[in-house]
């Protein structure tokens, strides 16, 4: 029933039917940052059905399949974080997304959406853990600093693991681009802000989903 619960905050908080994680306690949405990567790659990968179905229209018209659907699925929450630094910044990283899906070659799309679906929720994680958060309000307050070393070695396992599963020695190079862009929104955050807000997180999604695809296409064209 616990387990239930959990994937049931996590389905809620990384898609936009908030009401799913409403009426749960904090513990619950904490437990449920283990299942955020999984619930990613779900999104990621309804995302690559969506490219696959719309490939007859061209490169470009499957990276808006998959873009709309990843912007659609999420309630177009994280892409409103991310415009709290501006709607230049979000109109920038949404071309950047929708120029490296459509660079992605066919079948290099069907794996590369779901992993970075599953490492932009993994960010998401990575700053709960530790920390503290920037203001008293928000559905941040009750995850920022508080998840556990459960949440974050079990959610982090997952990321890795598929990941180098997927990839092998690849999955490292795109490992490390994500962990470095996790960590340096994260010092950016601390410095700005003094901690860690729902704008942070939802911005960290955004920007390690284009990280992802963006080392996948630039690799994948070698």
């Amino acid at each position: 029933m616990a387990f239930a619960e959990e994937i049931r905050a996590a389905v809620g908080a990384v898609t936009g039917l908030e009401m799913l994680a409403r009426d749960l306690p904090r513990e619950t949405r904490v437990g449920g940052l283990v299942f955020y990567p999984i619930a990613g790659a779900m999104v990621g990968g309804l995302a690559a059905l969506a490219a696959r179905g719309a490939e007859r229209f061209g490169a470009l018209g499957a990276a808006v399949a998959a873009v709309g659907v990843l912007v659609a699925l999420s309630g177009a929450r994280t892409l409103r974080d991310l415009a709290s630094a501006g709607w230049v910044v979000a109109g920038a990283v949404l071309l950047a997304k929708l120029l490296a899906v459509a660079r992605l070659p066919d079948d290099a799309r069907t794996l590369a959406l779901p992993l970075a679906g599953m490492l932009g929720r993994w960010a998401v994680v990575v700053q709960c853990y530790g920390g503290s958060p920037a203001g008293t309000q928000g559905s941040a307050v009750q995850l920022v600093g508080r998840a556990r070393l459960r949440e974050f070695g079990w959610a982090s396992a997952v990321a890795f693991g598929t990941t180098l599963a997927v990839l092998d020695a690849v999955g490292l190079v795109v490992l490390l681009a994500a962990t470095l862009a996790t960590l340096g929104l994260r010092v950016l955050a601390y410095r700005r802000l003094g901690g860690v807000d729902g704008r942070v997180l939802g911005a960290s999604s955004e920007l390690v989903e284009l990280v992802v695809l963006g080392v996948l296409a630039g690799l994948a064209r070698r």
